[in-house]
């Protein structure tokens, strides 16, 4: 029997804001728009490609962009606008399969596994291309590969508009010279711990062997993020990924909105204390932490990590918190902060594991074993494992 292959893609639309702007006014497609800081002051959203020649960027002082651009020309967010654009893209998709999972109001993954069987995969993605940008004039990257990881890399790999397609055997030859802040998930902050590591590429990343010192910056994604350097990611596409689930959370509006890196940090420290604090009220252990983020435009962004286990230790918590927050965090300001603490199990529901032969917990293994068994027996509320006897034969 042959192997599963999946098809996966993943469409980012291109400078969306931009796009949307220019979708409602062509007259501005090759002017170098802004969007954001219409009053003269504040920092760009975005900036369409005319612009970027000029070396114009999100996340950029108004006053620097019109320096290096002098004609640039800024607009106001018009949020309405792009979220019915946003609505349309994902319409469309919806044409091909249900197995969609929104990424933002701008990305998303798709399992076309089912769809592309005796299809040319890059016809149907050259057609998912032109129909975006005829249709809806939404110009966009699609990235192809077997898995999610893989794909979003492949949409990176060429912009604006290009088709890219990475495939298990070509991960050594154009993942693996790519620069390590060049890979999802891997936060600013993260970025130069690593390079004292001597980790300056996805590819040193794949092949470095002490992962105890990795997990000192990476802690428990460690092992997640070498098989995706090494192109292996079985995270499927999941449409109810984003669902709703039994949580605690924390979220926080500011306004004025944050603007720097340490500042949100510390209101992140906040929000998951209180979390934290709500969590130890209700005798709950959790082993799913998320964060998100949203800016002045609403564009939220958000990353949500599973634990091998659960917890209600802060310094867990906040590891991993800390760490999902440094992989989406941008120059831009911060409007609305949130963490949330899901896959809950009451504490006396859990069975911690033990090595029934640490005898430095315990006078004997017998008594190991015995607590063993009696928090089994517990966990289930039923005498379900017992000693057994020996027989030995004369």
């Amino acid at each position: 029997m042959s192997k599963a292959y999946r098809i996966i893609f993943h469409i980012d639309l291109n400078a969306f804001f931009a796009s949307c702007e220019i979708a409602v006014n062509p007259a501005l497609k090759d002017i170098p728009i802004g969007i954001g800081g219409a009053s003269g002051k504040g920092v760009l959203t975005t900036a369409n490609y005319a612009a970027r020649k000029y070396g114009v960027g999100s996340a950029m002082s108004v006053g620097e962009a019109r320096r290096l651009c002098p004609t640039l020309k800024l607009l106001p967010v018009n949020f309405p606008l792009y979220k019915e654009k946003s609505a349309q893209f994902f319409d469309y998709l919806h044409t091909y399969t249900d197995q969609i999972e929104p990424a933002s109001i701008d990305e998303g993954y798709i399992d076309m596994t089912q769809y592309c069987m005796g299809k040319d995969v890059m016809a149907v993605a050259k057609k998912m291309q032109a129909d975006l940008k005829t249709n809806f004039q939404l110009p966009c990257s699609i990235g192809i590969a077997p898995n999610r990881f893989l794909a979003k890399m492949a949409s990176d790999y060429k912009k604006p508009e290009g088709i890219t397609v990475f495939r298990k055997r070509t991960v050594q030859e154009l993942l693996w010279p790519m620069p390590i802040e060049s890979m999802h998930g891997i936060g600013k902050k993260t970025v130069p711990n690593l390079k004292l590591l001597g980790i300056q590429t996805i590819g040193d990343l794949a092949a470095y062997p002490e992962q105890n010192k990795l997990s000192k910056f990476l802690g428990n994604s460690t092992h997640s993020f070498v098989e995706k350097a090494k192109g292996n990611d079985p995270t499927p596409v999941d449409a109810a990924r984003q669902g709703s689930h039994q949580s605690i959370g924390q979220s926080k509006t500011f306004d004025p909105p944050i603007l720097g890196y340490q500042d949100a940090l510390l209101a992140l420290e906040a929000l998951l204390k209180s979390a934290q604090e709500r969590l130890l009220e209700a005798d709950l252990r959790a082993k799913s932490v998320a964060v998100a983020w949203r800016d002045e435009a609403f564009k939220t962004t958000s990353k949500q990590f599973s634990m091998a286990f659960h917890t209600d230790a802060l310094e867990d918590l906040w590891f991993e918190a800390e760490r999902l927050f440094d992989s989406l965090y941008e120059e831009r300001p911060i409007a609305l902060l949130s963490v949330s603490l899901s896959s809950l199990e009451k504490a006396e529901r859990l069975v911690r594991q033990i090595d029934i032969y640490d005898v430095s917990k315990y006078p004997s293994k017998a008594d190991a074993l015995e607590d063993t068994l009696n928090k089994i027996n517990a966990h289930y509320d039923k005498p379900l494992l017992k000693k057994g006897t020996s027989h030995e034969s004369s």
